[in-house]
């Protein structure tokens, strides 16, 4: 290391992260891929083996998301009151176990029904909230704040590469041995995950039990809205996802009914996508440590308009649509992962760690919570007006995700 590399460098050095730290990421890893094997695991039983249509599936989906809204601040009210927060994440993995080897038990004898997989996704969605609740609390007690942003970093890229890996591995094991096979791996994803686990070394949280208990459901909320660099992140994240699920629910059809995009390069752009998300998330400490986390948010919220652009005008644009879709696809999944991972540091450093389960849950009430309100509105609109207008309300939204960014000094704190 030079001697001229300035200190913000410095803290993104891999040394800071200890070891520890390895096995958030393997059991990160383990979980991401679970979790996308059963993403696609559970509308292939609704459909195939069941016979459900598009609105049994369509509430499979929205489990996940309405988890988060309705039991985020319950759960992290609790897990706030754990000593070992590592046990409500083993608690988690140990749900969504049990819950797919049940699934599995019934399905090969037979009993498999619309309650049984509508009951697991019921757990796997909850798991989910507990999982990522206690995960914030867990990376906090053994990371030191200066590696913060490398370590959100990582999760993210992690992350981003278990579920690319398993939408690969999926097909082939669809291929190679079916559902059953595919059942069998996203069980063993959720073993290995809870194995993993017992690597992470426990944190003991602050033992003034009683101050925790006289604490309000709205407590978090407004230690949120009373930290302006929390609060700015907040609103700038839930426009950004208000916009990415709009995009979710009106690009499939404007590419696959109005372009006639086939959906073999369709299923591409995803792939093309996540390597713009696994990009994004590497270079963004870098980027936060040069410019500063204001400068890099907002900037990357105002070149998110001209991304969405490239897909509403791929058709006008010279050479081939397909290339400014995959340009399109690959700049926002760059943009949104600079987005998430630049600021990620912001919560844990900012709240004591006796509060920041509650906090977080929060925050994420709000930034997950407008999503499926997102989508519903966006579906119903689009049916009056045409998926044009929405990709449009999308680039907009994207770029207002800038206003609260640029207007708080308070994150000029943080590199």
């Amino acid at each position: 290391m030079t001697s001229n590399e300035t200190p913000a460098l410095r803290t993104l050095t891999p040394e800071k992260l200890p070891r520890s730290f390895r096995f958030i990421l393997a059991t990160t890893a383990a979980e991401g891929f679970g979790d996308a094997m059963a993403r696609t695991l559970m509308p292939l039983l609704a459909v195939t083996v069941l016979g459900y249509g598009t609105g049994f599936v369509g509430v499979i989906n929205s489990i996940g998301l309405g988890a988060f809204l309705l039991l985020g601040m319950p759960i992290g009210m609790l897990i706030d009151r754990l000593r070992d927060r590592r046990r409500a994440m083993g608690a988690a993995s140990l749900a969504r176990f049990l819950a797919l080897a049940i699934l599995a038990a019934t399905f090969f004898a037979g009993w498999l029904s619309g309650p049984v997989v509508l009951g697991v996704a019921v757990v796997i969605g909850m798991a989910d909230v507990v999982f990522t609740t206690a995960q914030g609390p867990v990376i906090q007690g053994i990371v030191p704040k200066e590696g913060l942003k490398l370590a959100y970093s990582r999760l993210t890229i992690t992350d981003q590469c278990a579920g690319t890996t398993a939408s690969a591995i999926g097909s082939a094991m669809l291929g190679l041995w079916g559902l059953p096979g595919l059942l069998c791996l996203t069980i063993s994803s959720y073993a290995g995950s809870l194995l993993l686990q017992q690597g992470i070394p426990p944190k003991v949280a602050s033992s003034n039990l009683n101050l925790r208990e006289r604490r309000k459901f709205s407590d978090g909320f407004r230690t949120l809205r009373r930290n302006p660099a929390l609060w700015s992140l907040t609103i700038s994240s839930a426009l950004v996802n208000a916009g990415v699920m709009l995009g979710n629910t009106v690009l499939p059809v404007f590419l696959l009914r109005d372009l006639g995009i086939a959906p073999a390069f369709f299923a591409a752009l995803g792939i093309v996508s996540a390597v713009g998300a696994i990009l994004g998330a590497a270079v963004a400490p870098r980027l936060s440590a040069k410019f500063g986390l204001r400068i890099l948010r907002t900037a990357a919220a105002l070149l998110s308009m001209p991304a969405v652009a490239m897909a509403i005008a791929c058709q006008q644009l010279p050479g081939h649509e397909l290339i400014w879709l995959a340009a399109q696809s690959m700049s926002w999944s760059f943009l949104v992962a600079i987005a998430s991972v630049a600021g990620a540091e912001v919560l844990p450093r900012a709240i004591p760690a006796e509060t920041l389960a509650s906090v977080g849950s929060a925050q994420r009430t709000i930034t997950l919570g407008v999503m499926p309100v997102a989508a519903l509105l966006g579906g119903v609109l689009a049916v009056f007006t045409g998926p044009v207008l929405l990709l449009w309300i999308w680039a907009l939204l994207a770029g207002c995700a800038a206003l609260p960014i640029i207007c708080t000094a308070e994150l000029d704190a943080y590199r």
